[in-house]
C-alpha cells in the first residue's frame, strides 16, 4: 500500500509497512503487552486492569525509594537497566497482587465492553513501557544501547510522548 501525498509517497506509511513486514523485538513486545493487557481485562474486568494501573502509579512514587542502585553497583549502564527493571517488574506484579486482595470487595464481576477494555489495555502497556523506559540510565537511551527500534524511542522515551503515556491511563 503506497499512498500519494502529492509530493511523492508516504515514507511514514512505508516505515509502518516495513515494521509489520519485520517487527523489531520491542514493537512486538509492545504488541504482546497490549494483547496480554486486553485478555487480562476480558477475564478479570476492567476494574482489575484499573487497579493495576493503580498499582504501576503507587510503584512510581514508591521505587526511587528502592535501594536497588547498590545491587547493581560497578555494573555496565545496560545492566544496570536490567536490574532495575527486573526488580521493578517483580515489585509490580507484587503489589497487583496486594492491590487486588486489598480491594476484593470492590472488583466487581462487570468486565465492561470490549472497546472500553482495548483502550485501557492500551494505555497500560504504554504505560507500562514509559515506566520501564524511564528507568534507563541517559545514557543507555542517548546512545540506544538496548537496540530499541526508532519507533519504540519515538513514542515511548522521548519526553514529548512519554508524559502522555503517564497522564492518559488516569
Amino acid at each position: 500500500i503506497r499512498i500519494w501525498n502529492g509530493k511523492g509517497y508516504n515514507i511514514a506509511m512505508q516505515s509502518f509497512l516495513a515494521l509489520l513486514k519485520n517487527p523489531a523485538w520491542d514493537a512486538v513486545l509492545i504488541f504482546t503487552l497490549v494483547a496480554a493487557g486486553f485478555f487480562w481485562g476480558v477475564s478479570g474486568g476492567k476494574k482489575k486492569m484499573a487497579l493495576g494501573i493503580l498499582a504501576l502509579y503507587t510503584l512510581l512514587a514508591i521505587f526511587p525509594y528502592v535501594p536497588v542502585d547498590s545491587f547493581a553497583a560497578g555494573r555496565s549502564p545496560s545492566e544496570i537497566f536490567m536490574f532495575r527493571a527486573g526488580i521493578f517488574l517483580a515489585l509490580l506484579i507484587l503489589l497487583t497482587l496486594f492491590l487486588a486482595r486489598s480491594f476484593k470487595s470492590v472488583v466487581g464481576y462487570y468486565s465492561g465492553l470490549w472497546w472500553e477494555i482495548l483502550i485501557l489495555s492500551i494505555l497500560a502497556a504504554g504505560f507500562l513501557a514509559a515506566s520501564i523506559i524511564k528507568l534507563a540510565p541517559d545514557e543507555v537511551i542517548k546512545n540506544n544501547l538496548l537496540g530499541l527500534s526508532p519507533w519504540v524511542l519515538q513514542f515511548f522515551a522521548s519526553s514529548a510522548y512519554a508524559k502522555w503515556w503517564f497522564i492518559l491511563p488516569i
